[in-house]
């Protein structure tokens, strides 16, 4: 931090974003907006994204491990999900929202995504009998709360409407993936 009788500019340094795959997950996962702007810009970051989506893809494989065709089809729609999402995000940020001044990458959308995968780490526990569905369904709206939070902080959005609309434009696109997916692996396995 610079300031001093002879400074005449408060000039506060930014502070320390912890970088390490736990730390970010935590971080993204209640809502913290400078997580989300040192993961778009972390090229590093790739491969803690990278695990923790495939971390998320197994959880939700265990969470419906009940019937194995359906657990390997969340697990595929997992990793789905999150491209889907990221590109979309891309897209509509280059099409849509151009005069939206960021300098927010594919990559770092994908990886502001990734990040917020933390919440469905809990699909895991879908596999208790009785709450398994509401672990299911709140691990989901917490997820998609994270995405909006990330894709408003990272593309610099006034509100949250812009980030709520790639949400449903992606949702849609992910429920035509899984009108695809689901009857490849129904009763497969």
């Amino acid at each position: 931090m610079t300031y001093g009788p002879e400074v005449t500019v408060f000039d506060p340094e930014r502070p320390i974003v912890p970088r390490d795959l736990l730390s970010r997950a935590v971080n993204a996962a209640l809502l913290n907006p400078a997580t989300f702007r040192d993961v778009g810009d972390d090229v590093g970051g790739n491969a803690q994204v990278y695990g923790l989506v495939g971390a998320a893809a197994v959880a939700s494989a265990i969470g419906s491990i009940n019937d194995p065709g359906t657990a390997i089809a969340n697990a595929i729609l997992v990793v789905a999900g999150w491209l889907i999402y990221a590109h979309v995000a891309a897209f509509m940020r280059g099409v849509l929202f151009d005069s939206i001044h960021t300098d927010v990458s594919r990559e770092g959308m994908i990886r502001v995504v990734g990040i917020a995968y933390g919440p469905s780490l809990l699909r895991a526990f879908a596999i208790i009998p009785d709450i398994g569905g509401v672990i299911w369904l709140l691990s989901t709206i917490w997820f998609l709360i994270v995405v909006v939070v990330g894709l408003k902080t990272t593309l610099a959005f006034k509100n949250y409407w812009p980030a709520v609309g790639i949400i449903v434009v992606g949702a849609l696109v992910n429920g035509v993936a899984s009108f695809i997916v689901y009857p490849i692996f129904e009763g497969k396995v």
